[in-house]
């Protein structure tokens, strides 16, 4: 690739900045000049759209007091004077604001002007104007006659000097507002032709060399642009290849984990056989063994032996779930039945570890698996209870729309938000250096993650830390499920 030389690079460098600064400079002069004229016109355009109002506001002055003298009733004739009382004000304050538009401006001494030279000053109109507005709104709830004076004046002025004269100014200065526009667009058609100038310059100037420098390097670009397509299309063979390799790896150890989760899901029954012998013998040793010491060791056996088989109950159970043996089947579920059988269930538990356990009643039917269902809700209970030291455990539902939650509250020490979903994977237990290790491996929650993926049911965890947990289920309900839910 032959390379721009610094020389030339820098001289259309030069060159490029002259040319944004050209441009600069023709925007911050339009912007000056578009700004000044703005400014010397700002004030006579709202001396016309004042003295516009103004003209708008006088006839409807004249209609009110029209209407007045020919209302019957005294809520009519209220009514009006109310609406002629704004009227006026909104005429009064146009009025003074004309008259404050600064003296010292060109604009200011032509207003003035207007407003106060000559026989009959236009100031001396719109004060007689106001005068009269006051005096009619003062008799306006008792009635107004027709022949009344000050009537007479409004609605004669309205239609005739008054507009006469701000219907004059609002064209005088009409006109030059329209100048000033017109000023404006051509300050803007000489900013646009600078810089479209500018720019033809520039393309002339800058882009045509260096267009020419790209031309002559665009060729050195294609040969190496050539030799890198070839060691590509060589790379993309070896990748292919090599994701070949690791897709018939990844299916090898699919399969080898489902053949896993198979054998164990099958073969449960003669897992559980050796246990079983065990227990029995562990049964007779029990009637054998008299002294205490001997007394606390069968025990201990005891203790190991379930959780023994809390451990490969819970594996199996994964390796169920995993492998696809276990097929849901969906029926209309009473949860009355169901919470009162996990209550009976988890009371005891519950008052040896000086808790309090509350099911709140229900007559809601769902439609689920009434087996593996209940065995979500076992896994939840179990787990509350497990973990919470002081307090209680409460369990009810909540309907939301079609779906009803059903809900494990605790007080036990909370969930780290780091950890809401981490708990659900298989052997994680959170650090805690007073668990009993006992009381499980952390298998409960990853049963419960994958029963209610395979009941399509959503999951849900709310926690603080301290305080407590809540763990949620979402269970569609039964068509003819009862409306309400006992409190």
């Amino acid at each position: 690739m032959v390379p721009i030389g610094n020389t030339t690079a820098r001289w259309m460098t030069i060159r490029f900045r002259l040319a944004l600064g050209v441009i600069a400079l023709c925007t911050v002069l339009g912007f000056l000049s578009t700004e000044r004229v703005i400014n010397q016109h700002a004030d006579m355009l709202e001396v016309i759209n004042i003295s516009g109002r103004q003209r708008m506001l006088s006839q409807r002055t004249a209609l009110l007091v029209e209407q007045l003298q020919n209302a019957q009733t005294e809520y009519e004739r209220r009514d009006l004077t109310g609406r002629l009382v704004g009227t006026t004000e909104m005429f009064e304050a146009a009025h003074r604001r004309l008259t404050k538009v600064n003296p010292s401006s060109a604009l200011g001494v032509a207003v003035r002007g207007l407003y106060f030279d000559g026989p009959e000053p236009l100031n001396d109109l719109v004060l007689r104007q106001i005068a009269a507005l006051r005096a009619v709104i003062i008799a306006g709830p008792d009635g107004v006659p027709r022949d009344m004076p000050e009537a007479m004046t409004i609605v004669n002025q309205a239609l005739g000097p008054l507009l006469t004269r701000l219907e004059d100014m609002v064209a005088r200065y009409q006109a030059a507002g329209e100048q000033g526009f017109a000023t404006l667009h051509r300050l803007g058609l000489l900013a646009l032709f600078l810089t479209l100038l500018t720019l033809a310059a520039e393309a002339v100037v800058i882009f045509r060399p260096m267009v020419r420098h790209v031309q002559r390097q665009f060729s050195d670009i294609t040969r190496m642009t050539e030799a890198l397509e070839e060691a590509n299309e060589t790379l993309e063979e070896q990748v292919r290849v090599r994701t070949a390799e690791l897709h018939a790896a990844k299916e090898a150890a699919e399969q080898a984990h489902l053949a896993k989760s198979r054998f164990l899901a099958h073969a449960g029954h003669d897992l559980k056989q050796p246990l079983q012998a065990i227990n029995m013998f562990t049964s007779m040793l029990e009637r054998q063994v008299q002294t205490p010491r001997g007394q606390v060791l069968v025990r201990d056996l005891r203790a190991a032996q379930r959780s023994m088989h809390d451990l490969l109950n819970a594996i199996l159970e994964i390796s169920k779930l995993e492998s696809g043996v276990v097929e849901p089947k969906p029926t209309d579920v009473p949860l009355a039945v169901l919470f009162d059988q996990m209550e009976s269930e988890f009371e005891g538990l519950a008052e040896d570890k000086g808790l309090r356990l509350r099911v709140v009643p229900t007559r809601l039917i769902v439609r689920s698996d009434p087996f593996l269902l209940e065995r979500i809700l076992r896994n939840l209970l179990a787990n509350a209870v497990r973990y919470t030291e002081q307090g209680g455990v409460l369990m009810g539902c909540r309907r939301r729309g079609s779906q009803l939650w059903i809900e494990v509250y605790d007080t036990g020490r909370g969930i780290a938000e780091a950890d809401r979903q981490r708990i659900f994977e298989e052997f994680v237990q959170l650090d805690r250096p007073d668990r009993d290790r006992s009381e499980g491996i952390g298998l409960g929650l990853a049963i419960v993650e994958r029963l209610a993926r395979l009941l399509d049911h959503r999951l849900d965890v709310r926690s603080v830390e301290g305080r407590g947990s809540v763990f949620s289920v979402a269970v569609p309900l039964a068509v003819r499920s009862d409306q309400t839910v006992a409190a």
